[in-house]
């Protein structure tokens, strides 16, 4: 449908509402961080906002982390630490914050890549340092609301979770996962895996079976909740073959749907019994799912977009794949395309960054 030039390779995942698109990039010189709001539908910017951010980190400098859209606001993590909070409409900065700076934080080794979340009005991130190690931020003012000390960040995501009559934030910091109260931020559980090391890149997935986690040294692996609260530290059930280090599986139902050198479909109300699975080389570098009912579009890294059905009875195809149907696929890019960034879905249309260009396609039925 339409095109938009980007300088520089994108990380950063899209951002998208039915009115708006929110992409990053760096400038031309990768001295500033670029943040760029587009319509939905004829793809014309509205805004662009930039500012200073130097440094020098691999796999490049640009933004990792997926910027959130939130009522009216924009906020953005950079992988520096700065934190800024936009206008949607009009990309003004409403306030700053800088994680190291001001919050006294210890940057990854590979930059700050977690999405910021919004909680109660609260903007919460990870600093990372020992005495600020997790904090919640007042989304209309910056100001900050609660800190907690810990340990540095891990490159995924918190997610929000609600427990009985209490609510908490679940992730990672470099060594464990765990449970912070949403009031206060004190730590409420953690758990260390078995084998150490992990880069902890691939975001928690929350179900009413207990917490589901995926890494490259653990597999993938099913922590029930614990009577006493947060999660048992022993897996119920584990599945090694889906060990990716920085895919992010979806939870559709009580499937769990990942990718790791092929795509795996895993029955998490059955101790992770696997359900259906399908390869081909296109699913050996990186990729990002989007679900709906019993569909995945799957998000390539060399530029194809696979539309997958998930039977849920098991049926043996064709192709040799049980349980899993290829209904339609899509290149996009050319022969040197690599995708790193997780696109989006607005309505039936779909948002795609790669290495120089955001592109929106239509895809009729793709979420039916």
């Amino acid at each position: 449908m339409w095109s938009y030039p980007l300088p520089n390779q994108g990380i950063g995942g899209v951002a998208a509402t039915d009115e708006f698109v929110i992409a990053t990039s760096r400038d031309r010189s990768d001295g500033m961080d670029v943040i760029t709001c587009l319509d939905t539908i004829s793809g014309v910017a509205f805004w662009q906002h930039s500012y200073q951010a130097t440094g020098n980190l691999d796999y490049g400098n640009s933004i990792r982390a997926t910027p959130l859209i939130s009522d009216a606001y924009v906020v953005s993590l950079g992988a520096f630490g700065d934190l800024r909070c936009l206008d949607l409409e009009t990309g003004e900065v409403v306030w700053s914050k800088h994680l190291v700076r001001d919050l006294q934080g210890v940057m990854p080794q590979w930059g700050y890549a977690a999405s910021p979340i919004v909680v109660d009005d609260h903007v919460i991130v990870q600093p990372g340092g020992d005495t600020i190690s997790i904090a919640a931020l007042d989304l209309e003012t910056g100001d900050v609301v609660w800190t907690a000390p810990g340990r540095q960040a891990a490159y995924a995501s918190l997610v929000e979770w609600t427990e009985g009559t209490k609510r908490q934030v679940i992730g990672f910091d470099y060594r464990t996962f765990g449970g912070w109260d949403v009031n206060d931020g004190k730590r409420l559980w953690e758990v260390k895996p078995r084998v150490a090391n992990d880069f902890n890149v691939p975001t928690p997935i929350l179900s009413n079976h207990g917490v589901i986690l995926t890494s490259e040294n653990n597999g993938t692996r099913l922590h029930p909740w614990a009577e006493r609260g947060g999660a048992d530290p022993m897996p119920s059930s584990e599945f090694l073959d889906l060990a990716g280090d920085s895919h992010t599986p979806i939870l559709m139902g009580d499937y769990l749907v990942g990718v790791d050198r092929g795509l795996f479909v895993l029955d998490v109300g059955d101790q992770l019994k696997r359900v259906g699975h399908y390869s081909e080389p296109s699913l050996d570098g990186f990729c990002s799912l989007i679900g709906s009912q019993d569909r995945v579009l799957v998000q390539c890294e060399r530029g194809d977009l696979l539309l997958i059905q998930v039977d849920r009875d098991g049926t043996e195809h064709a192709s040799g794949s049980s349980g899993i149907r290829v209904l339609d696929r899509l290149r996009v890019g050319d022969e040197n395309t690599q995708i790193l960034a997780h696109g989006a879905m607005a309505g039936s249309m779909y948002l795609v960054r790669l290495a120089d260009r955001l592109e929106a396609w239509q895809l009729p039925g793709a979420v039916d």
